[in-house]
């Protein structure tokens, strides 16, 4: 019942988010924020990706490098940015020297503490890996998915155990961190699949595995090949595997050897940030923000449009909370409003935790309240629902197109 009514209370909060098409907001971002830089650009379009995404060409890449360094360049942003994330999209579309040149531009800006990026296991080479290591990257995230045949029919092909395994230790030796990333839940797949995948994959090495349920969100064609809890009941199977490779839980769906994490959703829910690209996610200065899409982005030069929202202090509190149930905690907080204490109170005594940590039963509820935060954020690209003024949107992107021809 309590799982019920939380997941009830956040899918409410996270509704009340409008958007409205409209001037972006200057941001002054300086000393604790963070950088996500988004690429769009994918060569085929995967059906359990929730994510925006263009197919991939030549010239639109060219076009998109050029406005993303105008992007940079006119944002204020001074002091140190203590994570930047590339993902997308397929972030490895672009070249090496793409990615130089964007790391020179953030640069010229700010100091840049941690460089990550998301890859497509089917474009890793030995020379990508020495090249990202090169320009500073410290850590990489694979998506790989699932090993099984089921791949196949997502619009990605599956890719073989000895191609990961080398993009593993050829990264590890170049002094890369290596998350990579399963899912559950994918079509097709069923109870023994996904945990052959775990056994693979715990037997190979990685630094870091991230295990995702299968997200229901506007713009996911496809559908999940089981229900929610059942998901929740083979993650927690494969904690018990990764376990007995090495491997301590670090958050609900991120199980790590060592101290180090490589995880962007858990950053973005508390910090300020700033997103480059289109359909980029930003939170600045009572903000919330989201680059039009590639199409507007390009021609978005004079006067920079998007979609803007105030934040919310009631949203920005249940984040703290996801956040915090997240990190498998639930302790008692003053920066959490009285309704929340009281909230906290109630799972303590409900026995879903204890002396600050989530229980068994707890763990349950924090796979839900994540997934629901997830499932709930608003999109206003694929999601014209949350947008006040959408019509204002078509009008000008029918505009930029009509220029643009």
């Amino acid at each position: 019942m309590i799982t019920t009514i939380s997941k009830t209370m956040m899918q409410q909060s996270f509704r009340k988010t409008t958007y409205q098409f409209a001037e972006i907001p200057k941001a002054t971002l300086n000393d604790t924020f963070g950088i996500y830089i988004h690429v769009p650009f994918c060569y085929s379009m995967c059906s359990f990706c929730p994510f925006y995404k263009e197919i991939y060409s030549q010239p639109l890449k060219d076009q998109y490098m050029i406005a993303l360094q105008k992007e940079i360049a006119a944002c204020s942003m001074t002091g140190t940015a203590h994570w930047v994330y590339f993902g997308g999209g397929t972030p490895n579309t672009l070249e090496v020297e793409d990615i130089d040149t964007i790391v020179q531009h953030l640069n010229c800006k700010v100091t840049l503490k941690q460089l990550g990026i998301e890859l497509l296991p089917a474009l890793v080479t030995h020379e990508y890996l020495e090249g990202l290591q090169t320009i500073g990257f410290t850590k990489i995230s694979i998506g790989v998915e699932s090993f099984a045949e089921l791949m196949n029919s997502t619009g990605r092909k599956t890719d073989t155990e000895t191609h990961i395994q080398e993009i593993i230790e050829t990264a590890q030796s170049d002094s890369l961190w290596v998350n990579v990333d399963i899912m559950v839940g994918l079509p097709d797949q069923d109870y023994t699949t996904f945990l052959n995948d775990i056994e693979i994959i715990s037997q190979m090495n990685p630094d870091q595995v991230t295990i995702y349920p299968f997200m229901t969100i506007h713009g996911v064609n496809a559908a999940p090949s089981m229900p929610e809890m059942r998901q929740v009941e083979l993650i927690e199977k494969a904690h018990n595997i990764l376990s007995q490779s090495g491997y301590k839980r670090k958050g609900v769906w991120t199980f790590a050897k060592g101290s180090n994490i490589y995880d962007s959703s858990r950053d973005e829910l508390v910090q300020d940030y700033i997103g480059f690209g289109p359909a980029a996610f930003s939170t600045y200065d009572g903000w919330k923000i989201v680059n039009p899409g590639l199409d507007g982005y390009l021609k978005n030069t004079e006067k920079k449009m998007g979609f803007v929202s105030l934040k919310s202090k009631t949203t920005d509190d249940w984040r703290k909370f996801a956040r915090m149930i997240y990190d498998l905690k639930c302790e008692r907080s003053k920066d959490l409003p009285f309704a929340i204490q009281l909230f906290v109170q109630l799972l303590e005594r409900s026995g879903y935790c204890k002396n600050g940590v989530l229980t068994k039963k707890g763990i349950t509820f924090a796979h839900v309240i994540t997934k629901t935060v997830v499932e709930s954020l608003p999109f206003p690209l694929q999601n014209p629902g949350c947008v006040k003024n959408y019509e204002e949107f078509l009008l000008y992107s029918e505009n930029v197109t009509s220029k643009a021809d």
